[in-house]
């Protein structure tokens, strides 16, 4: 039996633009985030979907608001889709991070999986969340075709998951503001067909 998953990464923000770490503060979409959800609405409209999930994230959520109107399906709002939390180091860019938490970011980049920034969460939990959604939302839409809209950490983290790669490489994967990914699962295989798809090579 195929499952499709199709991985969307929201829109851009303002944060985005200024490479500042977003984690887990709402922050909504810019006139550019608007545009990349438009342009995914477009990839995705003559394909059928039967399920569309969504970070509960404004960024996420209203990036799946523009293809779900379109397909005339609920959004299924779900908080275990949030990017991982970067604790005290959201609203900082990363040299900010650099200079007002040097040893911190020392241990973080040196080992991820165990520690985390200050008051944030640890990139192996992150990853026991992540996955934790996919296996269970899967296992229920057996031989759907299922959006998911979330956080670029989330699609990283979860393709170094059933890649069986090294999470703390998940930055090897590139995944731009409204790109779509694309999985296949049948039965115990999964193929990845797309990755960071925005029909464009710019």
């Amino acid at each position: 039996m195929l499952t499709k998953l199709y991985l969307l990464r929201h829109g851009e923000t303002d944060w985005n633009q200024k490479s500042i770490f977003q984690g887990q503060t709402d922050i909504d979409l810019n006139k550019n985030g608007k545009n990349d959800a438009q342009k995914a609405a477009e990839i995705l409209q003559d394909i059928k979907l039967d399920q569309i999930y969504s970070s509960d994230l404004k960024r996420a959520k209203n990036t799946a608001l523009m293809i779900s109107q379109a397909k005339n399906l609920k959004i299924k709002e779900n908080k275990q889709l949030r990017e991982i939390c970067f604790g005290d180091w959201e609203g900082l860019s990363f040299s900010e991070i650099k200079k007002q938490y040097p040893k911190q970011l020392a241990s973080w980049q040196q080992d991820p999986l165990n520690y985390s920034p200050p008051a944030g969460e640890k990139l192996l939990d992150f990853k026991k969340r992540i996955v934790n959604f996919f296996t269970k939302m899967i296992n229920k839409n057996k031989g759907d075709k299922i959006l998911v809209v979330a956080h670029g950490g989330v699609i990283k983290v979860y393709l170094t998951a059933i890649l069986s790669i090294d999470p703390q490489n998940f930055w090897q994967f590139q995944i731009d503001n409204g790109s779509l990914t694309e999985l296949k699962f049948y039965d115990e295989d999964i193929i990845l067909s797309k990755l960071n798809f925005t029909n464009t090579l710019n």
